[in-house]
């Protein structure tokens, strides 16, 4: 097993724009770290990058702390997996999962053979080992190239978006199946993916990663409930966080559903702005239309339910409101700088799956004071965290 450290890593893009800017990332030995972020050129530019098939502009790659910046793939000792798969054509499955590993001269025949069965057995291959990947499915496709990074014993792994082509029965599976090795093996990973859950369910810490930059490292739970900027509070989470502008009137902050009490707390974060931008999660809008819910401190309003809509054995209410237009322009130019939908017109509160609610009936709604948190509109700074 080896670390992985990215030191001010930059990759220029067409026109000079960065792919990656300045980007610091460390893996220890034998970590498991995910990276999400809605760019999929971004994301798999990271990963090329590490295995030398990418020059970066600037910045340095270390494994196991030498610096491998201008060594070529082959010297890395990387394995990875590709969203395209990037199988040899002319070769059939079980050549493919075993070529890059008898290159290496790594194993011996039988240890080979060895993780070669469990493989095929866990990724259920057994039936396609003699085929070529044209007569292979997506999926197929995908898991022969899982089966070929696994059987490879290399010093780092890399998933590029690894489980995209498998049907949502399947994932799970998969994922566990790559879990298992990664944590029998102690062998550092790195995995890309568009899913947040997926990344949340991989993973010991999550980076996240917009418009070149890695916006914040930390486990699932850090990046949930303290998240350091508007984008990762509003990328993470189904639904993501509700984020309403608020004006600063003396002792209070006015919101288009709400008046906030402005404590010791809020006013530090606040400091002379004038508007920040007021941000709570869907499950800390808790109904107390019929009581049992404790109001003391809490910040309350009552408002009409616009739509409900049911996850699993979870209810949403979806509580609209009315913007000023000069206020959505505004709005409008903040989604412009962080290039991502952050705003909508209406609140989303869960509900209890035994209340029942409809669209047309008044809700009453309390958030805990202590469950808000405030973002600067300018920089997206999380205001809340010190």
């Amino acid at each position: 097993m080896s670390s992985l450290q990215l030191r001010g890593v930059t990759v220029l893009g067409p026109g000079g724009q960065p792919l990656l800017d300045a980007v610091d990332l460390d893996l220890a030995d034998g970590e498991s770290v995910a990276v999400i972020g809605p760019s999929a050129l971004a994301r798999t530019t990271l990963l090329r990058t590490i295995a030398g098939l990418q020059a970066p502009d600037s910045g340095e790659v270390l494994i196991d702390d030498v610096d491998v910046t201008g060594r070529g793939p082959r010297r890395r000792d990387v394995a990875m997996v590709f969203a395209d798969h990037a199988l040899h054509p002319r070769r059939d499955a079980l050549d493919n999962l075993t070529f890059a590993a008898t290159l290496r001269r790594r194993h011996d025949r039988e240890q080979l053979a060895e993780r070669v069965e469990q493989v095929v057995d866990e990724l259920a291959l057994r039936d396609v080992l003699d085929l070529r990947p044209d007569r292979l499915g997506a999926d197929q496709q995908q898991r022969v190239a899982i089966g070929r990074s696994l059987v490879r014993d290399a010093s780092v792994w890399l998933f590029d978006d690894p489980f995209a082509a498998q049907s949502e029965r399947v994932r799970p599976h998969l994922r566990s199946v790559v879990l298992h090795w990664q944590a029998e093996r102690e062998r550092t990973s790195l995995v890309a993916t568009s899913s947040v859950d997926e990344a949340l369910s991989l993973a010991t810490r999550v980076a996240v990663l917009h418009q070149g930059r890695i916006r914040q490292v930390g486990s699932p739970d850090d990046l949930y409930d303290r998240p350091a900027d508007m984008f990762v509070a509003g990328y993470l989470g189904s639904p993501p966080m509700n984020l309403l502008p608020a004006f600063r009137d003396g002792d209070q902050l006015v919101t288009p559903l709400a008046t906030i009490f402005v404590d010791e707390r809020l006013g530090r974060a606040i400091g002379d702005r004038p508007v920040v931008i007021a941000g709570v999660r869907p499950e800390d809008c808790r109904d107390a239309t019929r009581g049992g819910v404790d109001v003391a401190g809490g910040v309350e309003f009552t408002t009409r339910v616009d739509d409900v809509e049911w996850r699993a054995r979870t209810q949403y209410a979806f509580l609209g409101f009315d913007l000023d237009p000069a206020l959505a322009e505004v709005l409008d130019e903040v989604e412009e700088m962080f290039e991502f939908d952050l705003f909508q017109d209406f609140l989303v509160a869960e509900v209890p799956s035994g209340t029942t609610v409809r669209a047309g009936q008044s809700l009453h709604v309390v958030v805990p004071h202590d469950a808000i948190a405030l973002f600067d509109p300018d920089t997206g700074e999380n205001l809340t965290l010190g």
